[in-house]
């Protein structure tokens, strides 16, 4: 359960990068976010404690006139570097990742890229290891906010394809979707969606992950100053548990 690469997708996972809800006229190259969360696993005495600070900055100025803040940044193709540092506690177990990362559109072009690196140091109580992998991404935007890509590790790489797309309602509302689907070396093939739907001032959203069978919602209400503020709950096979998140953009 300790093993470097699950608590480092489990701390990617707590420490996703989720979106505001509000719409403004306005832009930001900054962002900043927060989040706690706990886990109740079943049969297990002590709930898993997660937190992780996250900051992002893009290479160009995103503007929010007239779409989700929450979603500026993807509908502008606007490139990014962030940086992650999380801990995640289960007892007298610990973990903690510090990781950063590049992503970057090619100017005129249908083209992204991304680079990773991720370094986790995991202590079960008795033996302490430390790790450090590299990952990325590949992919194409072939019409506006329409997004295809895969995602390969320094491991290897298991065939793998994401689809996003966020549309404008003809209510002027928006609604951002996306499936994905892996095919592992051992095993069935995995699959997830996830869809968020925009009010002018708040977000409701949800999704399910066929690993585990977890099922999973949420809602963000945006704050003054560039504050938004997010709650989730999931439940699986054989745990369940809550976040909170607070991100803020210099809006």
């Amino acid at each position: 359960m300790f093993k470097s690469g699950k608590w480092m997708i489990g701390a990617a996972m707590t420490g996703l990068v989720l979106s505001g809800a509000t719409l403004a006229d306005d832009e930001f190259c900054v962002q900043a976010q927060g989040h706690y969360g706990k886990t109740d696993i079943e049969d297990v005495p002590d709930d898993v404690d997660a937190c992780s600070l996250s900051g992002t900055y893009y290479l160009a100025p995103v503007s929010t006139t007239d779409v989700p803040v929450g979603e500026a940044a993807y509908i502008n193709r606007a490139s990014f570097v962030s940086v992650m540092a999380s801990r995640v506690e289960l007892g007298d177990a610990d973990a903690k990742v510090l990781a950063a990362e590049f992503g970057y559109h090619v100017p005129d072009t249908i083209f992204f890229g991304r680079v990773g690196v991720a370094r986790a140091e995991v202590d079960d109580g008795t033996v302490s290891d430390d790790d450090t992998t590299w990952n990325g991404t590949v992919g194409i935007v072939p019409i506006p906010r329409l997004f295809f890509g895969t995602d390969f590790t320094e491991d290897g790489y298991d065939p793998n394809i994401t689809a996003r797309y966020v549309a404008k309602l003809s209510n002027s509302h928006w609604l951002a979707g996306s499936i994905s689907a892996v095919d592992p070396d051992e095993g069935d093939t995995e699959y997830s969606a996830q869809v968020d739907y925009y009010f002018p001032s708040f977000k409701l959203g949800g999704g399910f992950n066929s690993l585990g069978d977890q099922w999973s919602v949420r809602a963000e209400k945006g704050l003054p100053h560039g504050f938004a503020l997010q709650g989730d709950y999931f439940t699986d096979e054989g745990s369940d548990g809550f976040g909170i998140q607070l991100t803020w953009r210099d809006l």
